[in-house]
């Protein structure tokens, strides 16, 4: 006679891994104009952190936005996974 063991499952507090899940996420225009192949490609900034090394010499529109970068120089199929909590998120301690 065989003896089945139930496995205890731990209830693990979900959290987001990505931060294209929160709703103060912005998604911008972040094209390479010396690279006609990355032509489409966006950044995601953080609508809660300003940007305060903002570099206005620079091509690249994420380098000179008012909000703080998440993640740039991004695919639009990549977003979900290039765009991982950063350590200075303001909602991730809440």
């Amino acid at each position: 006679m065989k003896r089945y063991m139930k496995k205890k499952i731990k209830k693990k507090k979900v959290e987001s891994c990505s931060c294209m899940d929160c709703s103060e996420h912005e998604v911008i225009n972040d094209r390479d104009p010396h690279d006609w192949f990355c032509d489409d490609d966006v950044a995601v900034v953080c609508k809660l952190v300003k940007n305060e090394a903002k570099a206005y010499g620079s091509l690249h529109p994420s380098d000179w936005n008012d909000f703080k970068s998440i993640t740039t120089g991004c695919r639009p199929y990549n977003m979900k996974k290039e765009a991982t909590v950063p350590t200075w998120c303001p909602k991730k301690g809440s």
